[in-house]
């Protein structure tokens, strides 16, 4: 995930085993769909998140506009961009539309230098 970039990057390496086999998938996000997977990345990876907890730091301490519905809509339009590069609709996860957490056993770290 390039968060000051907006981009989800998917690397692969290729089944055959060659080392220099790579597929690489990468898709643009929206401004507001990036600021919620980067706060979910940072605060729902051990625990769930509090519904209005997300409200209040993605959208409120933005002034923007935040509701049940505009974080469900959100969601639904990150998963299906997600879907884009291969995370199955389980990566983000909701208990009741009270907590959300992500799966992040399916995201790896790196580090790239400039």
């Amino acid at each position: 995930v390039d968060i000051h970039h907006r981009r989800i990057i998917k690397l692969r390496m290729d089944e055959a085993k060659k080392s220099y086999a790579l597929n690489v998938s990468i898709i643009a996000v929206k401004d507001l769909h990036m600021m919620l997977l980067a706060y979910l990345l940072a605060n729902g990876r051990q625990n769930p998140v509090k519904r209005d907890d997300i409200l209040r730091n993605v959208w409120d301490e933005r002034n923007l506009k935040s509701s049940s519905q505009i974080l469900w809509t959100t969601l639904k339009d990150l998963k299906t961009e997600l879907a884009l590069v291969g995370l199955d609709d389980d990566f983000i996860t909701s208990e009741k539309g009270a907590y959300y957490s992500i799966n992040a056993h399916k995201v790896l770290a790196l580090y790239v230098g400039t």
